[in-house]
C-alpha cells in the first residue's frame, strides 16, 4: 500500500495535466492495493490480525489534529538556469526615456499592440505656428520615447503634463511644465481585430489642435485626413475609405499638436461600411464634418460624450480599440505589466518525513507555501521567503506517513500582485 502511494504522488504532482478530483485519486489508490492483497497467497490469522490492527492505527493517525504544526521548510529558490525552450525579450526602453500613455490612464492589452510615439516642442526659430508640420520640420525632437494603447482622449483639460517612468516631469526648452505647444508622432500598423468584419472602414478623427493622418500603400505614404490648424476640438474626415480584409496590414501616421493651454482633444475613430456605394451615402449624410467647438463632442469636465459623439456611435462611429493597433515592426510596448504566472508546480521527491516542491514564476517573485490535510481539513502557512526569484524551491520537514496534503504554491512580485497555484495533492509514503 505504501509503495502503491509513492509512486502515485510523484506521478500524480509532476503532471500538470492531472484533472482528476481527490476522491478518484483515493478511489485508484484504494482500488489498486486491494487487487494486490488479492493477488497475495492467504496469510494465517496472526498476520491477519496485524494488518488488522495496522489499519485502525493508520486510521486514528489519520483523525488526529495538529500534526501540520510538525512541518518545517526551507527556500532554495534561484534566478538563474538555462531552459533551452525559453524565448527571451530584451528592453529597448530606458525608464528615464520612457513615457507610457501621457494622454490617458487605459493601458495596453499586450507588448505587441499600441502605438510608438515622438514627442516634439516648439524651437525658437518657431515664431509662429500655422500647422502641425512646423513642429515636424523645424520643432525639436525629445529624447522620450512615448507609447500609446489607442488615440482615444476626449476634450479635457491638459495640465498634468509628461512623466516619465522613473517619474520625472518633462520640461519645455525654457524649464517649465510640458504642457501646451508640443506635437506627438504617433505610429502604428492598422489591423482588423478578433470579430471585425471584412469590408471598407471610413476614418475620422475629432483633435484640438491639429491633427493629420497618413497610411503607406504601396511603399508611399499618403494623406488620409487633414484637420489641421489652431481651433477647438473639430472632426476631420476622410475622402476615401480603407479596404480592411483580416490579413490587412495598414501602416498609419498621425501627426498631432496641443497650442496654447489648456483644451486637448484626439480621437481616432472608424465606421464599417459593406461596401464604396454604402461609404457614399453615409458620407453626404455625415453633417458633422468640420464642425467644432470645445463641449460639442465631450464634456471637457466630466469626459463624457455629447449628444452629438453619441449620434456619430449610433450611425456605426467606434473608437478604434487598442486590439486594431499593432506595434510597428521592431517595436514592443514596454508599458505593458507582464502578469504573474505559477507554472511547474512539481514534487521531485516525497518520503516522509520530507518532501521536495519546485515551482516557476515568469516574473521574480516571493515563495510560500499554503498545506492542508485533507483528513483533518486544518491549514497552514509557511513563512514567506521573502527573496525575489523565478526559480522556487521549497524543503518541508515534518511530514507523517500515511496523510493525504493538499498543497498551493503562493509567489508575490515586486508590485505587490499575488498568484496562488491550483491544489495539488501529495499523498506520503
Amino acid at each position: 500500500m505504501k509503495k502503491t502511494a509513492a509512486l502515485l504522488a510523484v506521478s500524480l504532482i509532476a503532471s500538470q495535466a492531472h484533472a482528476l478530483s481527490l476522491g478518484d485519486i483515493l478511489k485508484s489508490i484504494f482500488s489498486t492495493a486491494s487487487k494486490q492483497e488479492s493477488r497475495q497467497p492467504a496469510s494465517s490469522g496472526s498476520n491477519s490480525t496485524s494488518a488488522n490492527s495496522d489499519q485502525q492505527s493508520l486510521e486514528e493517525l489519520r483523525k488526529t489534529l495538529g500534526l501540520l504544526k510538525k512541518i518545517s521548510c526551507t527556500y532554495h529558490g534561484s534566478n538563474y538556469g538555462v531552459d533551452p525552450n525559453a524565448v527571451y525579450e530584451f528592453p529597448e526602453a530606458d525608464p528615464d526615456q520612457t513615457v507610457c500613455d501621457p494622454l490617458s490612464s487605459t493601458p495596453s492589452e499586450s507588448r505587441t499592440l499600441g502605438l510608438a510615439a515622438k514627442l516634439y516642442v516648439r524651437s525658437p526659430e518657431m515664431k509662429t505656428v500655422t500647422g502641425v508640420m512646423d513642429y515636424y520640420t523645424k520643432g525639436i525632437r525629445m529624447d522620450q520615447d512615448l507609447y500609446f494603447a489607442s488615440i482615444n482622449v476626449p476634450t479635457r483639460m491638459f495640465d498634468k503634463g509628461f512623466t516619465n517612468e522613473s517619474g520625472a516631469t518633462l520640461i519645455d526648452g525654457s524649464g517649465k511644465k510640458l504642457i501646451e505647444n508640443f506635437a506627438v508622432e504617433y505610429n502604428s500598423i492598422l489591423k482588423l481585430a478578433e470579430g471585425d468584419k471584412e469590408g471598407e472602414y471610413e476614418l475620422g478623427i475629432i483633435s484640438d489642435d491639429g491633427a493629420r493622418v497618413f497610411f503607406k500603400e504601396n511603399d508611399q505614404w499618403k494623406e488620409l485626413i487633414n484637420n489641421d490648424g489652431n481651433h477647438p476640438s473639430r472632426f476631420g474626415c476622410t475622402f476615401r475609405t480603407l479596404t480592411m480584409k483580416k490579413e490587412t496590414e495598414v501602416p498609419i501616421k498621425v501627426l498631432y499638436y496641443q497650442g496654447p493651454r489648456y483644451h486637448i482633444s484626439n480621437v481616432l475613430m472608424w465606421k464599417y461600411h459593406k461596401d464604396q456605394k454604402a461609404f457614399q451615402k453615409s458620407y453626404k449624410d455625415n453633417w458633422v464634418c468640420g464642425r467644432s467647438g470645445n463641449d460639442l463632442f465631450y464634456s471637457p469636465k466630466t469626459e463624457k460624450p455629447t449628444a452629438v459623439t453619441k449620434w456619430l456611435e449610433s450611425t456605426g462611429w467606434t473608437v478604434i480599440a487598442n486590439a486594431n493597433y499593432k506595434m510597428p515592426e521592431q517595436k514592443t510596448n514596454p508599458c505593458v505589466e507582464e502578469k504573474l504566472v505559477i507554472t511547474d508546480v512539481i514534487a521531485t521527491s516525497v518520503v516522509a518525513p520530507k518532501a521536495n516542491i519546485i515551482w516557476k514564476t515568469n516574473v521574480p517573485a516571493t515563495s510560500q507555501m499554503r498545506i492542508s490535510n485533507f483528513f483533518t481539513g486544518e491549514v497552514i502557512y509557511t513563512e514567506v521567503n521573502s527573496e525575489l526569484v523565478t526559480n522556487h524551491e521549497v524543503q518541508l520537514d515534518g511530514l507523517v506517513s500515511g496523510i493525504y496534503y493538499i498543497i498551493n504554491a503562493i509567489s508575490v512580485d515586486a508590485k505587490g500582485n499575488q498568484v496562488i497555484s491550483s491544489p495539488d495533492y501529495m499523498i506520503t509514503p
